[in-house]
């Protein structure tokens, strides 16, 4: 891996720091506890599952409605049902299931209560422990309370990037490389030659144009509504890449803003990157993301 990426052992340090609440939207007392991986056997033992997709304790919510759809669709990795929580908790300790769900996770060195909406893959495993379960994904999602359009139109590129995502720790001589989402930067340099999709609202003032962007970066950016971000994913538009941005809004000065950024046809992530929100570094992908994307430390 290239040197603007962090190895996989500070990557492992970096996730003992998560305090996982695992939800599923549900009443469930909070664990802290150090992030468990799924080792080699746990991995292969993935691909031999079938795959349980936690429903949301409110029948009414959009991840309800729409997750059966994009699974259907889009998930070809493994056979897979849609349970409820009571189904989960009477099977989460057989190691022949895997799991998708959502989790309302607090990062412990936030300075203010904050929580994000992760979507998470696990293994089941014979323990009482909601956080012993062997994870194979963990990716922020949105942040808690946001509306649920922020986040529905990503789902399906986040499930065919997951299957990726699975078949990468599957292939690789070391998995733990690939538990570090920065990891998949590598690529990042391909975005040079492709069409990249932002909106205005996710980017910092400092890259709110595109005149302003060219300075930091010479690919091409065209800043869009998110109605054509959506409709790029479907049509799974070739040469395009799009952004996802996680952030508790522009009004909010604590916490952390993600940039994960895939491509549309490939379901690639190109750019995984975060960074604690300062008044030097607000809320939004900024001109450092852009100079990341193209190999600059400066």
């Amino acid at each position: 891996m290239n040197k603007m990426l962090n190895n996989s052992s500070k990557a492992l340090k970096i996730a003992s720091f998560f305090a996982l609440m695992l939800m599923y939207t549900f009443n469930i007392c909070a664990q802290t506890q150090r992030v468990t991986y799924a080792n080699r056997s746990q991995i292969d033992d993935f691909f031999k599952s079938t795959t349980m997709v936690v429903l949301d304790a409110n029948p009414f919510t959009g991840y309800n409605v729409i997750i059966k759809d994009i699974m259907s669709e889009h998930w070809t990795i493994t056979p897979f049902e849609i349970i409820t929580y009571d189904r989960f908790e009477s099977i989460r300790n057989d190691p022949k299931h895997s799991f998708i769900f959502l989790s309302k996770v607090q990062l412990e060195k936030d300075r203010k209560e904050t929580f994000y909406m992760y979507l998470n893959i696990v293994m089941g495993v014979r323990s009482r422990s909601l956080t012993a379960m062997p994870e194979l994904l963990s990716i922020p999602l949105a942040y808690t309370g946001v509306d649920e359009e922020a986040y529905e139109d990503i789902l399906p590129l986040m499930i065919r990037f997951a299957q990726i995502h699975l078949d990468n720790l599957k292939t690789a001589r070391n998995p733990n490389n690939f538990y570090n989402l920065k990891n998949y930067s590598d690529d990042s340099r391909l975005l040079k030659d492709m069409t990249l999709l932002v909106q205005e609202s996710d980017l910092a003032e400092e890259v709110n144009t595109v005149e302003k962007i060219k300075k930091d970066y010479p690919g091409d950016v065209r800043i869009v509504t998110a109605e054509e971000i959506a409709k790029a994913i479907e049509e799974k538009t070739p040469n395009t890449a799009v952004l996802h941005q996680v952030s508790p809004g522009e009004n909010d000065n604590s916490g952390r803003s993600y940039c994960q950024v895939y491509g549309t046809a490939d379901a690639k992530l190109y750019y995984f990157n975060h960074q604690t929100i300062t008044q030097r570094r607000p809320v939004g992908m900024m001109a450092r993301d852009f100079r990341l994307i193209t190999g600059k430390w400066f």
